[in-house]
Order: structure tokens, then C-alpha cells, then sequence
């Protein structure tokens, strides 16, 4: 009889949000100091995620989608730092955009390079230089960015709706700000 009530609780329950990052593993960090860098732990399925991500980014910044919505979606990552001036906006943009540009670029290189690099796939585990992980920074940073404003993520958005037709997005956006956090947390130990 219990075991029947259960069952129709658990049928007529309201659908939970699928689990994050970290939820089924208390503790459990992406990235952590070590004494000759920083360990990254990435199973092959992620590594895959972030290459492939990463490998998207490269593509709308190096401009192989020339649309109003890869333009849009890039935003983020070219901010107005003169909003009331459009001259000296102008100026800045033309003065820093190419340097921007090659400088995410470049740090998307390395980041692929790191991910897929000979015997790289056959180890969850790679170690990282300060400066390799400050870039892996960079470049996830980066398609977070580009997926926030995609997914018009704020400021002060605290839950997304992780059961619509962008739930999988959602979930991609959340994994990459759980990596970074893990990051963050391990430079700062």
C-alpha cells in the first residue's frame, strides 16, 4: 500500500529542476590548485562541450556568421566604454577592437590546444600554468558572455527556467559559470 502512494506521489509530482553542476558531488571542484599549477578535471564529454563551444566562439568573432544576430551576440564581449560620447566611441572601438579580437582569439587557441593536445583526451586531468588557467578563464568567460546575452541572462536574474525549449542552453550557462567559479576559487587559494 505504501509503496503505492509513493508511486502515485511520484507521478502526480511537479517536475524538478534537473540537477546542476556540483549538485550530486558535495564538494567536487573542476579546478584546484596543485604544487606545479592547476589541476583541470574534465571528463571526454566536457572536454568535448568546451572545444566545440569554444570552437563557435572562434567562428562568430573571426566573423563567419555575418548577421545581425551574431553581431548582437557579441555585444558582451565589445562593450561601450563611451556611452555619451559616440565620436570617442568610435575612436576606441576602431584604436581596441582588432586587439580584442585577436587577444580572445588567441586565448581560445590555447585553450583548444591544452584540451586536445596528444594524451590530453585519455586523462580527466591536466595540469595548468597560472597563465594557461587566467586564459581558460578568458576563453570560457568569453562563450559565457556570448550565451548570457543570447539567453538575455541579468545582472540580477537569480533562476532560469529549466524546463522550456532553452532549458539545454540554461544548463550549458550554468556549467560554464560553475567552471569558472571553480577557477576563480582555486587562483584565489
Amino acid at each position: 500500500m505504501a509503496a503505492g502512494r509513493r508511486a502515485e506521489r511520484q507521478r502526480s509530482a511537479p517536475a524538478r529542476r534537473p540537477a546542476w553542476p556540483g549538485d550530486a558531488v558535495s564538494g567536487f571542484e573542476a579546478i584546484s590548485p596543485a604544487p606545479d599549477g592547476f589541476v583541470l578535471r574534465l571528463g571526454p564529454d566536457e572536454r568535448t562541450v568546451v572545444v566545440r563551444l569554444l570552437d563557435e566562439l572562434r567562428a562568430l568573432l573571426a566573423g563567419d556568421e555575418e548577421s545581425a544576430a551574431a553581431a548582437s551576440a557579441l555585444v558582451r564581449l565589445f562593450p561601450v566604454v563611451h556611452p555619451h560620447d559616440p565620436e570617442g566611441e568610435a575612436e576606441y572601438q576602431r584604436l581596441m577592437r582588432d586587439e580584442l579580437l585577436a587577444s580572445r582569439i588567441a586565448a581560445i587557441d590555447v585553450v583548444t590546444g591544452v584540451l586536445t593536445a596528444d594524451g590530453a583526451a585519455s586523462t580527466p586531468v591536466v595540469t595548468l600554468s597560472e597563465e594557461q588557467l587566467l586564459t581558460f578563464l578568458q576563453a570560457v568567460n568569453g562563450v559565457r558572455l556570448v550565451l548570457g546575452t543570447v539567453l538575455d541572462v541579468s545582472e540580477d536574474e537569480t533562476a532560469a527556467d529549466l524546463t522550456g525549449a532553452l532549458a539545454p542552453e540554461y544548463h550549458v550557462y550554468a556549467y560554464l559559470s560553475w567552471l569558472l567559479d571553480s577557477a576563480v576559487d582555486a587562483l584565489s587559494r
